[in-house]
């Protein structure tokens, strides 16, 4: 059926759609609460100080709140807090085996396994909301690390099957899921909860389910760990992606856990990382709470701008990432430029659009404008930091990029605890400046770490030691022959 499309095409397509169902995943929660649990608007914001003026007003010019719709479910806000944070601890947590795993078994067994598993508790959820919340906390917990394993196992696939010359185009391509998957979530877990399809909001997880169980059968037919394996490959396509690719396939039965903690370029890179996903951690965790609360939007408003930026990161990160790629085949371009520029470039419209909103005030054009400023180079984490484990380890790639989103997780659950805290008595934009401070506070710190100490040359813990050798004779004679061909131009120069 897929005979005609190239099979590495066929491979980026169907990994689109797993970070897009993994994200949607985690997300199908945070919209589908406001259906599920007993409250209404109006005891939310009359507890609460609101500097910004709602968009409807009565007839005596006072802000009109409209009534939430009623939920089934009596939870406190704080049981809504751990009910929404429990998946990204299971984020954090799924990171390092599920890197691990893809390294030892590959990534397709790796993320059918652990994307089922997910897809299974976000079955049962509506079954299970009127048992005691520690069974529903529990779910979300395993959902979140059912989710986690995807991005490593896609690293450790694109190295093995996407040839340099397209690495970036196709990688902005398959990681471009974790923008679009949160704006499709909240498309349609707001239609479907509108609507008395399977109950309303129980359809949501019933959907995500389907979704995921079709996911994975599409996957384990179509989808293979490397080329060689493919089946029906044909033998052009082959060579091309074997002579263009890294194809470092010997798996590493032990890890140099102590060289790694004690490298310098691992840690520049650990902290670029988490600057770049504090500020993703904005985007998906907090910006529709800041909208809500602060600027006082509707909910159709509040959820189309929140999955604005959402969408416009992963479309221009595919523009840029055809036009690095454009780049790099008629000009030889070190690979770690393409990583720290665009690390640098993401690192500045974020500061630039997050201090343009601590001066935007209530002014909602503005505060869309900025928002938009910040977030639109996001996705350029996707050919910056979050490639770099291909460069420095390529037989480790998953377990580093375990590793590193391990610790890049946190922002995740400790950004929505650090505005609770901040807003817990008041929610106003003085309040919410802290946060945007802070933000741009760990957004510069982060960046400079990585620009100074991060590298993606390959690191001596990072190859296999069978292959070490051949590996390091091929770098040389690269070398060498580059240094050749600097002194023949040298030579040319002054014959001329």
């Amino acid at each position: 059926m897929l005979d005609f499309i190239p099979k590495r095409y066929v491979f980026s397509l169907v990994g689109l759609a797993a970070t897009t169902l993994s994200i949607a995943l985690m997300t199908n929660l945070s919209l589908a609460i406001v259906y599920m649990v007993r409250e209404s608007r109006n005891e939310i914001h009359s507890q609460l100080t609101n500097e910004c003026p709602a968009l409807l007003k009565t007839s005596d010019n006072e802000t009109l709140i409209l009534q939430g719709p009623k939920g089934e479910l009596d939870w406190s806000p704080e049981i809504q807090g751990f009910v929404l944070g429990a998946q990204y601890v299971g984020l954090a947590v799924g990171f390092i085996p599920g890197g691990r795993f893809t390294d030892v078994y590959g990534g397709k067994i790796t993320m059918i396994t652990t994307l089922l598993m997910a897809s299974i508790f976000t079955a049962i959820l509506p079954l299970i909301v009127h048992l005691p919340i520690h069974f529903f906390i529990v779910c979300r917990f395993l959902i979140g690390a059912g989710s986690a394993p995807v991005f490593p196992a896609l690293i450790f696939m694109i190295s093995r099957w996407i040839p340099e010359s397209e690495q970036i185009f196709i990688s902005s391509v398959v990681l471009a899921g974790y923008g679009t998957g949160a704006f499709v979530s909240y498309i349609t877990a707001g239609a479907l909860c509108a609507s008395d399809f399977l109950g309303g909001w129980p359809s949501v997880f019933y959907m995500s389910a389907i979704s995921g169980f079709a996911w994975s059968t599409l996957c384990y037919f179509v989808v293979y760990d490397t080329p060689d394996k493919h089946p029906s490959i044909s033998s052009e396509e082959l060579d091309f992606i074997t002579k263009n690719t890294s194809q470092q396939t010997k798996q590493v039965k032990s890890i140099p856990w102590k060289a790694i903690a004690t490298s310098v370029p691992f840690w520049a890179l650990a902290a670029g990382n988490f600057g770049q996903c504090w500020i993703l951690s904005f985007f998906v965790t907090s910006i529709a709470l800041y909208m809500g609360t602060i600027l006082n939007l509707t909910s159709l408003q509040n959820g189309l701008l929140s999955c604005l930026p959402n969408l416009l990161r992963a479309v221009f990160a595919c523009i840029v990432g055809i036009a690095i790629d454009f780049v790099r085949r008629r000009r030889k371009i070190p690979i770690v430029y393409v990583r720290k520029g665009t690390t640098l470039a993401n690192s500045i419209a974020a500061c630039i659009g997050f201090g343009g909103i601590l001066f935007s005030g209530c002014d909602i054009t503005m505060n869309a404008i900025f928002f938009i400023i910040a977030g639109v180079l996001s996705d350029f984490y996707i050919f910056g930091v979050s490639l770099v484990p291909i460069d420095m380890a390529p037989h480790l790639a998953g377990t580093l990029s375990g590793i590193v989103w391990c610790i890049s997780s946190i922002p995740y659950f400790l950004l929505p605890a650090m505005i609770g805290e901040f807003t817990k008595n008041e929610r106003t934009i003085a309040q919410w400046s802290y946060i945007y401070y802070i933000t741009i506070g760990v957004t510069v710190l982060t960046t400079l770490i990585y620009l100074q100490f991060g590298t993606s040359e390959l690191q001596p813990w990072g190859i296999d030691s069978d292959n070490s050798s051949d590996i390091i004779t091929k770098e040389t004679e690269e070398k060498k022959k580059e240094s050749k061909s600097k002194e023949d131009r040298f030579v040319y120069a002054c014959h001329l």
